[in-house]
């Protein structure tokens, strides 16, 4: 897949992402600011943070617990983010480990 692809189909999915947060009543303005902004670079810092793949109290980590169908409806959606940034080599340092982390869940 082209790198442009890759970068449509990583914003289709923060999309996706940030309504099932929202939906759930998780806070996501770091994400809201990423999808809404248009800006390359705000997006893919936020792709690149430790809010969305660090240890204790990131997106990847806490977000959705208390809603298991929900949580594997976004460990899904974190997944196919995390395969683009690696196809694009632009990942955070924790993105592998939770890419096989939901995998052996899945």
């Amino acid at each position: 897949m082209k790198s442009d692809d890759q970068t449509i189909v990583i914003l289709e999915d923060l999309q996706k992402l940030a309504d099932l947060l929202e939906a759930h009543n998780y806070q996501v303005g770091g994400l809201t600011i990423a999808v809404e902004s248009g800006n390359d670079a705000g997006m893919w810092d936020f792709l690149t943070s430790n809010s969305l793949w660090g240890g204790a109290g990131s997106i990847a980590d806490q977000a959705l617990l208390e809603s298991p169908d929900a949580r594997r409806e976004m460990e899904k959606i974190l997944m196919r983010i995390g395969q683009a940034q690696q196809a694009l080599e632009r990942v955070n340092v924790r993105t592998e480990m939770w890419l096989s982390f939901f995998k052996s869940r899945s």
